[in-house]
């Protein structure tokens, strides 16, 4: 699909056009239907570059404003294809298939310059710039402030900015419409530089997975970290209780195999092997779930849960009239 403007020079309308089913789609009908992506890519992006810059730096090397100067010139190359394309000189093929290449050379770029900084890794613990990143959301959350945070970091960005920021993460998405010409999201591909940059950060306990928790009859949207050790999880818990009223409460072991749980009780290890991962505890009305804890060490974040995990779970302590 091409991208394409209408309107005058104070109010300006995007719609996507494509040309084989000649059908034309609103772009902010599109942006609404991929918001809730868009606004994790931003809150990843933000927390990247706050907090875990020095997990993805590998090298210490002068590598950093060469890179800089190429990603610069890939940027000026790839204004120039725009202008020359809308101008109608290059064919729409043609114009696409080097916009795709470029964006792809970007990608691996950001990935090289990441790598290419230079941090001293003793004056960092990758627990503690979770635990810090963890303080920031919660109290943003309890002001009811994070949201806004967000989205005001993904609308103050323009349409030069907003489209460089997707294609940073995005290989390619795509969408149905239903009857009732709402759009659902039926695939995202992720580019795999986004991919490489995750598992490094899953390497070291830190990557938040989304889940689900019923509570009161309603669902809430949490978070689970994996991969981290009792040790990281004590130097997380410790940097917590710096700034907030928390408590870690113990879920239990589990044992995972494969895709399938057995729905049996080993009394004498005092496993739970059960089959939906359905697990139940109670919270006081003020206590909010930062996030899930899953104490088990895996090669990356594509592996399969083999063995025991141990599960936990940490919560905050805040003001009673959140609940009411």
């Amino acid at each position: 699909m091409t991208c394409k403007g209408t309107g005058g020079k104070k109010a300006k309308y995007m719609y996507y056009f494509c040309d084989n089913c000649n059908l034309y789609y609103n772009e902010d009908e599109i942006e609404d239907c991929l918001i809730d992506y868009i606004l994790d890519l931003v809150e990843y992006d933000f927390h990247v570059k706050k907090y875990f810059y020095p997990i993805l730096a590998e090298k210490k090397n002068d590598e950093t404003k060469e890179i800089e100067k190429e990603i610069k010139k890939l940027e000026q190359q790839k204004e120039r294809i725009k202008k020359v394309y809308l101008s109608g000189v290059v064919k729409e093929e043609d114009f696409a298939e080097d916009y795709k290449l470029i964006e792809k050379k970007l990608a691996d770029l950001e990935n090289k310059r990441i790598d290419s900084l230079e941090f001293d890794k003793e004056n960092y613990n990758p627990q503690h710039l979770l635990a810090e990143r963890d303080i920031e959301r919660e109290k943003l959350t309890e002001h009811q402030m994070y949201k806004d945070v967000l989205l005001k970091l993904w609308t103050m960005k323009s349409k030069e900015e907003k489209q460089s920021f997707i294609s940073k993460f995005i290989e390619t998405a795509t969408l149905k419409k239903d009857k009732e010409g709402n759009f659902d999201i039926e695939k995202v591909n992720f580019r795999s530089s986004f991919v490489e940059q995750i598992d490094k950060l899953y390497d070291k306990g830190v990557v938040d997975f989304p889940t689900m928790l019923e509570r009161g009859g309603k669902l809430e949207d949490t978070r689970i970290s994996v991969n981290m050790n009792n040790e990281q999880l004590q130097d997380y818990l410790s940097t917590l209780k710096k700034e907030l009223d928390i408590n870690y409460m113990d879920l239990g072991e589990y044992y995972f195999h494969d895709d399938k749980i057995d729905e049996n009780y080993d009394n004498k290890s005092k496993v739970a092997m059960i089959r939906d991962r359905h697990i139940e505890f109670k919270l006081k009305k003020n206590q909010k779930v930062i996030r899930m804890v899953a104490i088990k060490q895996y090669k990356n974040f594509l592996a399969k849960p083999e063995g025991k995990l141990r599960l936990g779970l940490v919560t905050h302590t805040t003001s009673k009239k959140q609940y009411k």
